[in-house]
């Protein structure tokens, strides 16, 4: 992939979600209060967080907000990673994204609100050629956490996704091909749920928050580190590639629950 189309690909995604998490009027941070002990152990508390670290040969720097959100937004015709991939659907999108609604506005008050804890941006560089000479090998945007429910049209995926459809099936993205992948359920599946079934998911259950949810951009396939208590994720491939595989639920249906209020 050329690095003109990256810096595309990235602005497309910043300008249609990371704007949104970054900067909406309806964020809200709540600092934490500490004791007097806790404060004589810390130099400071601050609302960004900027960390590195090393993994597989491959450097990453974080910017993280350190703060919890609460989001209602919607989001129409996302397109990310559209170049030629003559293996599977030709000239088309790696993510297809019709419709994506954070919230509802059908269900009770506390349904029109999603939770996000800790959103960030991350940049990826390869150190093969040494010290001063690094290489960008792409970047993601992801949250520690989201919770709630997230109307969710989705045309085509590249990435790993798991959802639990009760007694309709599950889909795992990870039992297809992973590139590109257009939700069909393999002939003769009798517990596999399509993309096509699903107008949403609801994030999180009473063990807690979704976790290590992210969307990457990347010029060469990453293996990130999974967060404490995770399994591994799966390789990010090149292009744009989606996790979204912790304690997800479909909300069953073609239609988004905000759809038929014309939101």
């Amino acid at each position: 992939m050329k690095i003109k189309r990256l810096i595309h690909i990235c602005l497309l995604l910043l300008s249609s979600i990371g704007c949104a998490l970054f900067f909406n009027t309806y964020a809200r941070a709540e600092a934490l209060e500490l004791s007097e002990q806790e404060l004589a152990a810390v130099s400071g508390q601050g609302l960004t967080i900027l960390s590195n670290s090393s993994y597989n040969g491959l450097d990453f720097s974080r910017i993280t907000l350190n703060a919890d959100l609460t989001l209602n937004a919607n989001f129409k015709n996302i397109l990310l990673g559209q170049y030629d991939y003559a293996q599977n659907n030709g000239t088309g999108a790696d993510i297809n994204m019709p419709l994506l609604q954070f919230g509802r506005s059908d269900g009770t008050a506390a349904q029109r609100l999603v939770k996000i804890s800790n959103p960030y941006l991350e940049f990826v560089y390869n150190n093969a050629a040494g010290a001063g000479n690094n290489q960008v090998v792409g970047l993601r945007v992801g949250f520690d956490s989201i919770s709630g429910d997230i109307g969710l049209r989705l045309a085509s995926l590249s990435g790993s996704m798991l959802v639990d459809g009760g007694a309709a099936g599950v889909l795992d993205s990870n039992t297809g091909s992973g590139k590109r992948w257009d939700g069909a359920c393999a002939a003769g599946a009798t517990s596999c749920l399509a993309l096509s079934q699903i107008g949403g998911v609801t994030a999180g259950n009473a063990a807690g928050p979704s976790r290590d949810f992210w969307i990457s951009m990347l010029t060469a396939p990453v293996q990130f580190q999974a967060p404490p208590g995770l399994p591994q994720p799966s390789i990010a491939q090149t292009g744009a590639w989606l996790n979204f595989r912790d304690r997800l639920v479909a909300i069953l249906g073609a239609t988004p629950p905000n759809l038929a209020l014309g939101r």
